[in-house]
């Protein structure tokens, strides 16, 4: 991952961060050994640093297609985040993405710490027909503040 962003951020939201990126991506790996897929989640850093792993049900199942509204569980799962950020120094919301200009399946972690830093783990995926899963290197790019959107950040852009 691209070390600007990080320049200039204090050790402990880079600590809170890089645990909610690593636990956020293992988990997400997990789903897809496991089930071939995930539906959206968050991870939370609690005052004390501990983690919790925040979910929300599907609202509607479309009988015809058996489809979840993903879109649906986000918003949900955002909605949560921002009634209860008070608890949380950080969130990370976790989700299956598609790249369109690569063709590909990714996991995406959106990652804010309550400082303002806001950044987007993103990683490709794959699933060969020999049934082995491949994660090239994850990305980063700057994301939207939705939980602490007043947040003024301690120092350095959320740029990467």
């Amino acid at each position: 991952m691209s070390a600007s962003w990080r320049d200039g951020l204090p050790a402990e939201v880079l600590a809170d961060i890089d645990t909610l990126f690593g636990t956020g991506l293992g988990v997400a790996q997990e789903q897809l050994a496991d089930h071939g897929a995930f539906l959206p989640a968050a991870l939370v850093t609690t005052h004390d640093g501990g983690l919790r792993l925040v979910v929300v049900s599907p609202d509607d199942l479309d009988a015809e297609a058996a489809e979840v509204n993903v879109d649906g569980m986000i918003e949900d799962l955002y909605t949560t985040l921002r009634q209860e950020r008070g608890d949380f120094r950080a969130v990370a919301v976790i989700s299956d993405i598609f790249l369109p200009e690569e063709d590909a399946d990714a996991i995406q972690i959106a990652v804010e710490h309550s400082t303002g830093v806001a950044v987007s783990a993103i990683q490709p995926y794959h699933h060969d027909d020999d049934g082995k899963w491949s994660y090239p290197d994850p990305f980063v790019d700057p994301q939207e503040r939705l939980v602490w959107p007043d947040a003024v950040e301690e120092a350095g852009p959320a740029e990467g």
